[in-house]
């Protein structure tokens, strides 16, 4: 929040600190979330594209709420039913008909190369902003992650035999900005 210009803070503060308040609206947080709507007022189209300049992140939770942004599937549990990454992003466009994120390429490789990340393109939802007008606005996607083994544990031992502990572990900010590419509205 403290990166953002007064002006995106003071709307965002003008949603999330308004009647209920901040206490009662954690007690309803998970509510909130299963209704797919925010705990508080709806905002103005013009705020919403104001946040959205300086944070699409920001605008998205100022119109999703505690709603589920994203969920992640370790593509590296499931590879005896799909193969890897690769295979499993022409099985969701080819037989799915997802669209899948292409921003940076469909798939994000961490610097090391063990860390395999794509994602589908948010799907949309209609929401009503505070001036009565309708927009879509991005909702949640799926992530797909293969976190391969560790190089210390590569061609050694069977699948089962790679827990967590041997594979590649932690998060990449360079992927992870493409991946929120996923809530970008076609044409945007």
């Amino acid at each position: 929040m403290d990166q953002l210009s007064p002006e995106c803070q003071a709307i965002i503060h003008k949603y999330v600190n308004s009647p209920p308040g901040p206490a009662v609206m954690g007690k309803h947080a998970i509510t909130s979330a299963l209704m797919g709507t925010p705990p508080w007022p709806a905002c103005s189209l013009v705020e919403f594209q104001t946040v959205s300049k300086e944070s699409e992140y920001a605008a998205w939770c100022l119109t999703n709420g505690y709603s589920l942004n994203h969920t992640t599937v370790s593509v590296h549990r499931i590879e005896e039913l799909i193969g890897g990454i690769e295979e499993l992003n022409v099985l969701l466009e080819n037989k799915g008909g997802f669209v899948l994120n292409k921003e940076g390429g469909a798939v994000k490789s961490s610097p090391d190369g063990l860390l395999l990340q794509s994602s589908t393109v948010a799907d949309t939802a209609e929401f009503v902003f505070a001036d009565g007008e309708v927009e879509k606005i991005p909702a949640s996607y799926i992530e797909f992650a293969e976190r391969l083994p560790l190089p210390e544990w590569q061609g050694k031992g069977r699948r089962e035999e790679l827990d967590e502990s041997k594979r590649r572990d932690g998060f990449e900010t360079g992927n992870a900005d493409k991946i929120f590419e996923s809530t970008k509205l076609a044409g945007k």
